[in-house]
């Protein structure tokens, strides 16, 4: 039991699902609109969508040595992770561009 207890912290501390996908940006077009999970979408906010993720999802995304946590708040029809232009300037992603970013969850 002990050892149980030693191991738990570190499924935390060292995401063994990190894995690299594409991120893109969210378009501006979408600024003020209701997301999939009824929440109000801002531009300049933290959030990103993903395919199939639950709403609510906290997800750490790593890019060129920053990380930052984001919710999941939207869905996509892609096969990577649509970033916010907040989360996406946090990171060091081109606000206009394409990056491949690692996630974990």
């Amino acid at each position: 039991m002990k050892r149980l207890l030693l191991l738990f912290p570190l499924m935390f501390t060292n995401p063994v699902n990190a894995r690299p996908v594409t991120a893109t940006v969210y378009h501006e077009w979408y600024h003020a609109r209701e997301t999939y999970c009824g929440q109000t979408y801002h531009h300049w906010g933290v959030s990103a969508a993903h395919p199939w993720l639950p709403c609510g999802t906290q997800v750490r995304v790593s890019h060129k040595g920053r990380t930052l946590t984001v919710p999941i708040t939207d869905r996509c029809d892609c096969n990577s992770i649509d970033l916010s232009a907040g989360a996406a300037h946090r990171l060091g992603v081109p606000i206009d561009g394409i990056a491949t970013v690692s996630i974990s969850y």
